[in-house]
């Protein structure tokens, strides 16, 4: 892990990575394609240790209300977060500027912050976004080796969130091996819900 101090936090699309690269060790992962261009090795997470200065004056200079999507290309809620809170405190600021946000994690450690997403959700919009690849632990750990253990989280994740519309399982990507055991598996733990499926068997 190193520390750099950002140019800017923001995309056009209002996306933001306060981290850059991941620990989480998905076989799957394609984020790490040289079309993205990373300069240092995937698992040396960078982090953009002024990425709540430059939210703040990226969302004080925004003529328009939006979401704020975090998680797309890297997980918000690596182990790291847990000590230096950068998610919490960008959270906390798209709650003070009244802001929505869109979070895609696979880790438990975004109930710490439900506090703040259901504060969001009240005022705005909040979205919280699991991607579990797999119901079963043991083949959890073959295809992602350091992430949460998939059901006990989603459940819990989605009966504390405010409203079950805004809440989503993302399925994404589900191997071909798993289609059957997983649909069956969480579809059935989270049946209040929406849940997104995509899996190479079902395009």
């Amino acid at each position: 892990m190193h520390f750099v101090q950002a140019k800017g936090i923001l995309s056009q699309n209002n996306g933001m990575n306060i981290y850059r690269g991941c620990s989480h060790g998905c076989i799957y992962c394609d984020s790490r394609s040289k079309c993205y261009g990373f300069t240092h090795a995937f698992e040396d997470v960078e982090v953009k240790d002024n990425a709540p200065e430059l939210l703040e004056q990226a969302l004080r200079s925004k003529r328009h209300k939006c979401m704020i999507g975090t998680g797309a290309m890297c997980d918000p809620y690596l182990p790291a977060e847990k000590e230096l809170q950068l998610t919490r405190r960008c959270l906390e600021l798209i709650d003070r500027y009244e802001y929505g946000v869109t979070v895609l994690t696979k880790s438990n450690l975004v109930l710490r912050d439900l506090d703040l997403l259901q504060s969001i959700n009240k005022k705005t919009k909040a979205v919280v976004q699991m991607t579990l690849t797999t119901y079963d632990e043991y083949l959890c750990r073959k295809l992602e080796p350091n992430v949460t253990i998939p059901s006990p989280f989603a459940v819990k994740v989605f009966w504390n969130i405010d409203s079950p519309e805004r809440a989503f399982e993302n399925i994404l990507p589900m191997p071909p091996p798993c289609v059957s055991i997983f649909t069956f598996g969480v579809c059935h733990t989270i049946e209040p819900f929406s849940v997104i499926i995509d899996s190479p068997l079902l395009r």
